[in-house]
């Protein structure tokens, strides 16, 4: 999609600046990393946690999202790496979006608690930015042209040119002719994750705001939102760019794992809150009868 719209905006402006302003998907990446990280410090000094380990967790969060978008990719496409084992030394290679969700909090997590900081407070600050990645990083799958939607005639759906991802699985299901010069319009699916994660930003930075939650419920429940969003979007992509399992694609089915862990980790956590205030309403108690 980058180099149509580089050609089609040089041609229209009769310049070759776009070469350098139309951004690559490599710099997206680069741009929401770098945002996050921002916003995360910034906060957690706000909340008066170390500014020091804020750096220190995002930059460990940062390097293992990298490493476990790119282990998920080579796990769920095994037989490419069989047949060609070298591919594991291909830094260009392919990614997955959970693969960077789950290195990126595992790494998040072993750095807080390694260093003895409350994993439950930074998590809250990490809870409150997290819609940044998918709001900036999708913008690189639409530079990309992956990710790409559902035939459409909706108003702002999109046509890929030739070449394209959704113009060859178009024209593999004979659906175009591989002559053409577009794909038929589809949906617009990357700039539906992107307003979802804006979305999710604004809400998770007005609830933290709030600060009505418990400890690290905030994390959680940005998740559990997540997942409902990210399984109603998957809808809109187009079968040929999933995997399905069932009736479900295999993000969808993630997303259910995802929401089911969520859940039951908030649903701990209100229920220790609540026993937490009995008790100390017990000990009040006991403490007025003997005066």
């Amino acid at each position: 999609m980058r180099p149509w719209l580089v050609e089609y905006l040089n041609q229209v402006f009769g310049t070759n600046l776009f070469n350098w302003l139309v951004p690559t998907s490599a710099f997206m990446y680069a741009l929401a990393m770098l945002v996050g990280l921002l916003v995360f410090v910034r906060r957690s000094s706000k909340k008066k946690l170390s500014t020091y380990h804020a750096l220190g967790a995002a930059i460990a969060a940062m390097v293992g999202g990298l490493i476990g978008a790119r282990l998920f990719y080579l796990l769920t496409h095994f037989d490419r790496l069989l047949s060609n084992p070298a591919i594991i030394f291909d830094v260009s290679g392919g990614t997955v979006s959970w693969g960077s969700y789950i290195g990126g909090g595992v790494a998040f997590w072993l750095y807080v608690v390694i260093q003895r900081q409350s994993f439950l407070l930074y998590s809250d600050v990490l809870g409150s930015c997290l819609g940044l990645g998918p709001f900036i990083g999708r913008w690189s799958c639409f530079l990309n042209g992956c990710c790409f939607g559902k035939l459409s005639a909706v108003p702002w759906a999109i046509a890929y040119p030739h070449g394209s991802y959704a113009f060859a699985a178009q024209a593999r299901q004979e659906l175009i002719d591989p002559l053409s010069s577009y794909s038929l319009p589809v949906h617009p699916l990357p700039i539906y994750f992107s307003l979802n994660g804006l979305f999710l930003f604004l809400l998770f930075s007005w609830l933290w705001k709030r600060n009505r939650l418990p400890a690290g419920a905030l994390f959680w429940l940005y998740w559990a939102i997540y997942a409902v969003n990210r399984f109603i979007l998957e809808y809109f992509r187009d079968v040929d760019n999933v995997n399905l399992i069932g009736v479900f694609s295999f993000p969808q089915i993630m997303t259910i794992l995802v929401f089911g862990l969520s859940v039951t980790i908030l649903s701990l956590m209100l229920r220790s809150r609540k026993h937490h205030g009995k008790k100390i309403r017990g000990v009040d108690s006991v403490r007025i009868v003997n005066k």
